[in-house]
């Protein structure tokens, strides 16, 4: 490696070491720490996987840890580029070099932020891991890139955890209201909270913008993320057929989805498309934490595959801007931001499909191994829309035998009793109150 790179990763090296912080909201999702353990952070762009680490960081310093012992480096600058080829010793040498005392004896924090954009970061992480007294951590946009390169060096020696744009009882946290109570104005301001979070998502970075600030705000995420973490990195053949199933995804927020019809649309488009294709492309959205699709909850593999898939978005309100107005309606909001809340819980999310052929949005098999039924309609006032939902609700009781489910609404709360067990009809505000 040139000199000129050495003297560039020790003014970057340096730039981390000086580094000041501040304390943000706070977030419900704790970085795992293990001696010995590579701590791991993923999710979409802008969730705030940065600021997450700035919270250890502030921990670590309020605990007496010295300033110099802790390195921040992000890996999204362009003066690292000649990491392309190599040359991970200048950053070791660039702090090591700074404070050779330090080397063997002391516990030194490295923070890197979307360190996988550059090969074989991975064996220069062991290298600290193994050789120095150090703690790493490490966050990124990529779960498939990650968990390739953690499966191989980093096999076990690693601890990951996912971060999504904030929740609402994160927003509730951060707009400094109450959770629950009985009282009318804690309420009105939770329900105020409701309506904002609504319409605003779950970026930190865009609350308090006027609307259309904010849209235009959503854009650049999208631009950024489909360029950098999808196209790119991916080396996508076809950007403007992928772009193309995005938007065709994000207008169907909650609906079932076809490979193969959706192979077809693309090739009557003039793009040569395969179903394989399709599914490859849409893995890599998933990887990017930016589309997720659902599957039927089933023990057979076969069916699985058999089934279509529902598809989701990692934020409502990006969803609402990207779309075609789709999301105006209530109740695709709504399933959105429920499958979200969920999908922040565990990785196992399904639909439900009985054998009579009714549907329930949800059903989650939790950490603990714990199953959820849960149901989405933002109003069932109706009686027939009442009568249908309670009665998929029931044929999946029945059929699992689970003797509780939910049903949520924008604004009804009861709980309906059955011959199979209890239905708990909760409002929306309330449910997601305490994710």
């Amino acid at each position: 490696m040139d000199t000129s790179f050495q003297e560039t990763a020790k003014v970057v090296v340096d730039e981390g070491l000086e580094r000041e912080f501040t304390a943000k909201s706070p977030r419900n999702t704790r970085i795992p720490m293990v001696p010995d353990i590579v701590s791991v952070c993923i999710g979409v762009r802008r969730c705030g996987k940065s600021t997450l680490m700035e919270s250890v960081i502030l921990k670590l310093l309020s605990d007496g840890v010295p300033r110099e012992n802790i390195v921040c480096i992000n890996f999204a600058d362009e003066r690292l580029l000649p990491l392309q080829s190599g040359g991970w010793d200048a950053l070791y040498t660039a702090y090591y070099g700074r404070y050779p005392e330090k080397r063997k004896r002391e516990t030194v924090y490295f923070f890197f932020d979307e360190i996988q954009l550059y090969p074989r970061w991975e064996l220069f992480v062991e290298r600290l891991r193994r050789e120095e007294n150090c703690r790493v951590f490490i966050t990124g946009s990529s779960s498939h890139l990650l968990s390739q390169e953690i499966a191989t060096e980093l096999r076990g020696r690693s601890l990951s955890c996912e971060l999504f744009p904030f929740s609402f009882g994160e927003y509730l946290t951060r707009a400094g209201v109450k959770r629950g109570g009985r009282g009318a104005a804690r309420r009105l301001a939770q329900m105020k909270a409701w309506n904002d979070f609504k319409a605003q998502g779950g970026f930190p970075a865009l609350y308090g913008q006027p609307e259309d600030t904010r849209k235009l705000i959503h854009r650049e995420y999208h631009n950024a993320l489909m360029l950098h973490d999808v196209i790119e990195r991916n080396r996508v053949s076809q950007p403007l057929a992928m772009r193309h199933l995005v938007n065709r995804l994000l207008n169907g927020i909650g609906t079932v989805f076809s490979f193969r019809k959706m192979g077809e649309e693309l090739k009557a488009l003039g793009f040569p498309i395969t179903r394989a294709t399709v599914a490859q492309y849409l893995q890599w959205l998933e990887d990017a934490y930016f589309i997720f699709t659902v599957n039927v909850y089933s023990a057979s593999v076969a069916r699985q595959a058999r089934e279509l898939r529902k598809v989701y978005c990692v934020d409502h309100a990006l969803a609402d801007t990207l779309s075609n107005g789709v999301l105006k309606n209530r109740g695709q909001m709504l399933e959105n931001i429920v499958f979200v809340q969920l999908r922040r819980q565990t990785e196992r999310v399904f639909y439900y499909k009985s054998k009579g052929g009714f549907e329930v949005d949800f059903m989650a098999v939790l950490p603990d191994g714990e199953k959820r039924l849960v149901q989405v309609c933002a109003d069932i006032s109706s009686p027939a829309t009442r009568k249908r939902e309670l009665r998929a609700l029931r044929a999946a009781m029945e059929e699992t035998g689970l003797q509780e489910a939910w049903l949520v609404t924008e604004w009804e709360n009861e709980n309906v009793e059955l011959p199979c067990g209890t239905v708990h009809v909760v409002p929306a505000a309330d449910y997601l109150a305490q994710s």
